[in-house]
């Protein structure tokens, strides 16, 4: 097959093109500096991958952006990296592919371990041709992590998320992320394997979470949550699942339930639960102020406490203040680096599981969504 449809330049940065049915072959190609052909290479070097990892994007102007994050997850993780680009736009169905290598290199500056990349650019309308694409290209036996960008699209269809063990995906860039998740929902129940899934705007909030659950841990303000009244989250602009993934995992590990009767868009009534509730509370959120560092901010009134955990304004931290009436302020201080693409997919594939925490809190997060209309 051949892809007629204008070719981005950045596809010339992607290695040797190379005809489909010789992939393989010029993968041998590339390691055979030994003669061998098979899992080493010249001097020593290794091949290596331990996953499948495929990122598939239909919007051609981000090709640069998306060659660079591969690049920079390969240079720590062994896997297949595929890259496929698509233009459904196209008249004529078809597709081309290139290969490369990925290398780290040791403290003497030679090559040790390398990984092996196959980029593929899709043309026309065709939801097979993905999905033949990726499956004739698996590294046999080895699970296969999918990082779709942008909004799904006819091309996530059964015989393709039937093969994925894990799909990632960010819903902070889809125009109306209800839609979406329920579909995704539907096809994990109906997949004879169901694929595990992982958003990017739910592991950014990882740390926030943790510094949550270690404020709470402490028994002075873990009895103080019988006089919860109100949390205030705020949000950075581009931010807004965040804080409603955030909003959704607070309530269910409080055992609380919506009033959606009563919530609107900035305020969500929540029904007491059975962790030392007596009433309900009110989860407010709130757009960030502009100047702001970070994704998510997020105060708890507790009578006489206060909760408020926010991010370092000067470094890579998260920021605990603990107040209460007639005592001493305490400040408490979290690591949290910073949250690149590359390293919110890297977080991902190094805790594997089964992502238990973003299921149970799913179903809540589509609830709060029916309030935007």
């Amino acid at each position: 097959m051949t892809a007629s449809s204008t070719l981005h330049p950045g596809f010339a940065l992607l290695g040797e093109e190379v005809e489909l049915s010789r992939i393989e072959k010029a993968l041998q190609d590339l390691f055979a500096g030994d003669g061998g052909g098979g899992e080493s290479g010249p001097a020593g070097i290794a091949r290596a991958s331990l996953i499948n990892l495929a990122l598939y994007n239909e919007n051609p102007d981000d090709l640069e952006r998306d060659a660079d994050v591969l690049a920079e997850i390969t240079s720590e993780t062994a896997c297949r990296a595929l890259l496929i680009h698509a233009d459904i736009r196209a008249r004529e169905t078809g597709a081309r592919a290139w290969v490369q290598a990925h290398c780290q290199i040791d403290r003497s500056g030679a090559k040790s371990v390398c990984t092996e990349q196959i980029s593929f650019f899709l043309t026309g309308r065709s939801p097979g041709l993905l999905r033949n694409v990726v499956l004739a290209n698996l590294d046999s036996d080895l699970p296969l992590a999918f990082w779709w960008r942008g909004e799904f699209s006819d091309a996530f269809e059964e015989g393709l998320y039937s093969r994925i063990d894990r799909l990632l995906y960010d819903s902070e860039s889809w125009d109306s992320p209800r839609n979406p998740f329920l579909r995704l929902l539907e096809s994990q129940r109906s997949a004879s394997a169901p694929f595990v899934m992982h958003d990017f705007a739910f592991t950014r909030i990882n740390a926030f979470r943790h510094a949550i659950a270690n404020a709470f841990d402490r028994p002075l303000v873990a009895r103080s949550l019988g006089q919860l009244s109100t949390i205030e989250i705020r949000h950075a602009g581009g931010h807004g699942m965040s804080a409603l993934y955030l909003a959704s995992w607070i309530a269910s590990r409080l055992e609380a339930s919506f009033d959606l009767t009563a919530s609107g868009p900035s305020g969500i009534v929540c029904q007491p639960g059975k962790k030392g509730r007596h009433s309900g509370f009110v989860i407010r959120l709130s757009e960030l102020a502009p100047e702001r560092l970070g994704s998510v901010e997020v105060d708890f009134d507790l009578g006489d406490s206060r909760v408020e955990i926010s991010r370092c304004q000067t470094r890579d931290f998260i920021r605990t203040l603990t107040k209460r009436e007639g005592a001493d302020t305490e400040e408490d201080w979290l690591p949290a680096r910073g949250l690149s693409d590359a390293a919110l997919v890297s977080d991902i594939l190094n805790r594997a599981g089964r992502n238990r925490t973003h299921a149970q809190i799913l179903p809540g997060v589509i609830e709060l969504l029916a309030l935007r209309g």
